[in-house]
């Protein structure tokens, strides 16, 4: 629907992902201010952002998760939200990792520890270590006493753990002041660096980002169990959308935001929003910004020095998906490869060429068809997908129906990874989130960014009242909803002053948003 030109309301959020509807939710759920006004402005088509399920063919049950996919019960917010809030059906994942074809060299990824197996040149103690020991052995090596917080030591807490790396140093500076790949030069091997990036697909973790955030990262992923929305990822902005628009809120999509005026005397700012052929005006007390790093710097507005600077402490990270269905799941044939796979599992396979990596999803029980996530690249593999994207056309599209340059390559990519003629597939569709308005799959914090101090800056300034901007952009857990959703909380139960919700009590999800005098309060 259209906004009426220069409406007033009370809270303007832009961007209609799982940041967005998660604050309409909130502030539309507050006892204390369902009188106000709330209205989301979505640019796109869809509301659900970087959280986009899809099927391929009406009888494929089994949903293509275009961004996010799983989540744990070690993250806190979204695991106790879908499960204990909003009731979405859940299931449990047990992930299995299965071959890698990497330096010309095929093998199981179960004998990563066995001696000869791994093509790498590793050093005399890097040898005879699974893929996650090797990790832990260089954050061991960054940070001394890992094994005395969280997740290492389970009667530790989140907090003892976001305290341990903020007072962390190497080599007497600040452990974010260093770059991630600066301090893995340090402590293990090149081989060591280049076998972990290859053999669990992706180059971003391994770059040269905020080494603190790096370390968190890496230790968030080593525990808890895994599980998936088996009706979609999407569901969980969805049904938040739903109950906030229940309570009173507004959506509006197909609103493009092109500029945001300096705060009025009456506290008031002009949201300028693209229409169609027209524009739409909207004056807000507060403006909640969801955006991706990249939308966020190419706006029109009058922002402090400080303000821009802290938006610009977090990039966004290319990465694109190819998904594939097939008539049956051919795999189940491949020798020593995933076998079948069964409900409530997947298996991933590993290379070094510019797929990077599959994801074996399984089989639609009523019609047979199999899904496969075929390629999930990031970083420096992206561009290798998207010059064969086009087809006829100059037009830069974030997702469609799968090229048929891309999927005879993709095929032959599959074949050599698995030493089998890979067929044809009934259907394929590709996403490139490097592309407008998200400029990114997910976000890293820059080397030097105080990740904590920048994200408080951004939910609130004095030289910019009335502007607040959270998301798994400025968030911690980057590249997952948790982030999203954390960073979102911290937002709402802070200046916004909503009381902590009763469904989070106990909770330490917060610890990475908190400073040192707050990191042992739990929520209430």
């Amino acid at each position: 629907m259209l906004a009426d030109r220069c409406r007033e309301i009370d809270t303007a959020i832009v961007g209609g992902g799982v940041t967005g509807m998660y604050c309409a939710w909130r502030l539309m759920e507050d006892p204390s201010r369902r009188a106000s006004s709330v209205e989301v402005f979505e640019q796109g088509t869809r509301t659900g952002g970087r959280l986009w399920s899809v099927t391929l063919g009406e009888e494929q049950a089994i949903p293509a998760e275009l961004g996010g996919m799983f989540f744990s019960d070690a993250q806190d917010l979204v695991y106790r939200l879908c499960s204990n809030v909003l009731g979405l059906k859940r299931q449990a994942v047990t992930p299995h990792s299965d071959l890698a074809w990497l330096r010309g060299r095929r093998f199981s990824l179960r004998d990563f520890a066995e001696p000869g197996v791994l093509p790498y040149a590793l050093s005399e103690d890097e040898q005879g270590l699974q893929g996650h020991e090797l990790l832990l052995l260089a954050v061991r090596r960054i940070v001394p006493g890992l094994d005395t917080v969280w997740p290492l030591n389970p009667s530790a807490s989140l907090s003892d753990t976001v305290r341990l790396l903020r007072e962390a140093s190497f080599d007497g500076v600040p452990l974010y002041r260093w770059g991630f790949w600066n301090l893995l030069a340090r402590v293990i091997s090149n081989e060591a660096r280049m076998c972990l990036s290859d053999t669990q697909g992706t180059y971003a973790l391994y770059s040269n980002w905020n080494a603190q955030e790096a370390v968190f990262s890496v230790l968030s992923d080593l525990t808890g169990n895994w599980f998936r929305l088996p009706d979609g990822y999407d569901q969980l902005p969805h049904a938040l959308q739903g109950r906030a628009e229940a309570a009173g809120a507004v959506t509006h999509l197909e609103h493009r935001l092109l500029e945001v005026s300096d705060v009025a005397t009456d506290g008031y700012r002009t949201l300028h929003f693209a229409v169609g052929d027209g524009c739409v005006q909207v004056r807000a007390k507060r403006v909640i910004l969801t955006l991706s790093s990249g939308a966020l710097q190419r706006l029109v507005w009058s922002i402090s020095d400080e303000f821009q600077k802290a938006l610009a402490a977090s990039d966004g990270v290319a990465a694109s998906k190819i998904f594939l269905a097939y008539e049956n799941p051919w795999w189940e044939q491949v020798s020593s490869g995933p076998g079948h796979i069964g409900l409530g599992q997947f298996s991933a396979s590993h290379t070094d060429l510019p797929m990077r990596q599959c994801f074996y999803l399984g089989q639609d029980e009523k019609s047979g068809q199999a899904l496969l996530l075929g390629s999930f690249p990031d970083m420096r593999a992206v561009p290798f997908w998207a010059a064969l994207r086009n087809e006829g056309s100059d037009e830069v599209k974030l997702s469609g129906p799968l090229p048929a340059r891309m999927a005879a390559e993709l095929t032959r990519q599959l074949s050599e990874l698995h030493s089998v003629e890979v067929p044809e597939p009934l259907a394929g569709v590709f996403v490139d989130w490097d592309q407008a308005p998200y400029f990114g799959g997910w976000h890293a914090w820059r080397v030097g960014a105080e990740a904590w101090r920048v994200a408080e800056r951004l939910r609130a300034s004095q030289d910019d009242p009335g502007l607040h901007v959270c998301g798994e952009t400025y968030g911690a857990w980057q590249g997952w909803v948790e982030g999203a959703l954390t960073s979102a909380e911290a937002l709402l139960s802070g200046p916004f002053g909503l009381a902590a919700p009763t469904w989070l009590a106990g909770s330490d999800c917060l610890a990475p948003y908190q400073f040192h005098s707050e990191l042992s309060l739990a929520l209430p």
